[in-house]
């Protein structure tokens, strides 16, 4: 208690309760903003329990709900009237109540503090994670109620604000016109999955995606963030490399030629600084045995040296190791963690997800949601499914040779439907082919 010595003040505590038995108004607006933690002086956290207790806040009704709780002999009815009388206007109470929430604030910080370092010095992980997650989901200053109606108020307000500006987009560019024109841009708070069999190429175009973003962001501390489990940083490196600039990866092959090798070296010089510009705004995290706890834990050290995480790219979600009882439950704990994580950064999560091998069951092989692997909550979690297919792998002869499908199968904001993009194999890369169809079916299971 005695580090608590200057996390408190029982004058101004004193000075709120005098404010809520004097003004109606202040009472309601104190039960609603304040908590009982907020008070420090044990009887001051006694009597505000007892006026969130009773319907109106008088003497006599606070008097009777302490005699009630056995509290009232203890804190004695000359300190109650000291209290009533201790401010003669409710004017501040509302700067009472902020005072009271920001001490309170702090003394939480150091407790979690104290904590998080016993749990440094047991080299416990999991529990160094839930503390970060706390402490950056803490705040003081928001106790007040707000309403549909506000959160309506204040996406018409977004919309109005990005229509003046010209953008079409609600969230972040994804680079693909008609990818963003389905989605409206990958939007924050929102846990997106891209899907697929492996080798139909979803770390690039989730690599793509991540490049796209990055070059449309424009404040210097904004930055895009992968936690890449499967491959290293140097591999992604080279790979954003030849899909920037559309190279042959042949070029970096130690069997290429002296002559082509001199050619690439001259190549990155030309574009090294534009290179260095772009993708030094992209994180890289490629350690493996990821979990969750780690992965949040990563982006709380990048947010306290200065940057704003806009987009978190996760490849991918089965490499996340978890806890639970088996790995139908594992994978159900890591996709809530991955929907709480784009809810606590304030951004979207692109997770990329491997599916079972029923797709390649069926005639076509197209996947479905009922491919998801291993778990139903991450159809249940995300806000929107994308299956990325490419006919050509199993069809060599298809008509459709250097395309990819990208089937929109869940969108909680937006219509389902299938985008057709270019398949760049020897830069492994997307591009664009503008066409969008939409789906006439009923929206799939999961839709809210």
């Amino acid at each position: 208690m005695e580090g608590y010595k200057n996390l408190h003040s029982e004058e101004t505590e004193k000075s709120a309760l005098a404010c809520m038995f004097l003004d109606p108004g202040a009472a309601e607006f104190g039960k609603h903003a304040l908590s009982a933690e907020d008070f420090y002086v044990p009887m001051y956290r006694e009597i505000f329990e007892a006026m969130q207790s009773v319907e109106v806040v008088d003497a006599v009704t606070v008097w009777n709900e302490l005699q009630r709780r056995s509290m009232g002999e203890q804190i004695g009815i000359e300190r109650l009237t000291k209290i009533l009388g201790a401010v003669g206007s409710s004017i501040n109470m509302k700067s009472y109540a902020e005072d009271l929430q920001r001490l309170s604030y702090y003394r939480r910080m150091q407790q979690r503090g104290n904590e998080l370092m016993q749990a440094a010095i047991k080299q416990d992980e999991g529990e160094i994670g839930r503390l970060l997650a706390g402490m950056q989901g803490d705040g003081y200053g928001e106790g007040g109620a707000e309403t549909l109606a506000d959160g309506f108020a204040k996406r018409l307000e977004k919309l109005a604000a990005l229509r003046a500006n010209g953008n079409s987009l609600i969230g972040l560019t994804t680079g693909f016109h008609d990818l963003d024109k389905a989605l409206g841009g990958l939007r924050d708070g929102d846990l997106d999955i891209l899907a697929a069999r492996p080798s139909m190429g979803k770390s690039a175009l989730a690599l793509d995606i991540a490049r796209n973003a990055r070059k449309s962001l424009t404040e210097e501390r904004d930055r895009v963030a992968i936690f890449s489990m499967e491959m290293s940083k140097e591999a992604l490196g080279q790979r954003a490399y030849t899909a920037e600039y559309l190279i042959d990866n042949d070029r970096f092959s130690v069997s290429s030629s002296d002559e082509e090798w001199i050619r690439t070296l001259a190549d990155i010089e030309a574009n090294g600084e534009e290179f260095e510009k772009t993708m030094g705004g992209l994180l890289i995290d490629d350690r493996s045995g990821q979990t969750m706890e780690r992965i949040r834990g990563k982006c709380h050290k990048w947010q306290t040296m200065g940057f704003r995480l806009r987009l978190i790219v996760v490849d991918y979600l089965q490499l996340i190791q978890g806890k639970g009882e088996n790995r139908t439950r594992e994978i159900g704990e890591i996709s809530r963690g991955l929907k709480r994580l784009a809810k606590d950064f304030e951004c979207p999560v692109l997770a990329l997800s491997q599916l079972s091998r029923k797709c390649e069951e069926r005639a076509d092989k197209r996947p479905m949601l009922s491919d998801l692997r291993e778990s139903g909550d991450i159809e249940q979690d995300a806000d929107v499914v994308a299956f990325l297919y490419r006919e050509e792998y199993y069809f060599p002869d298809t008509e459709h040779r250097g395309e990819a499908e990208l089937n929109i199968a869940k969108q909680r904001e937006g219509p389902t439907g299938t985008i057709r993009l270019r398949w760049m194999n020897r830069s492994t890369t997307f591009r664009d082919l503008d066409q969008f169809t939409n789906t006439d079916e009923e929206p799939p299971r999961g839709w809210s």
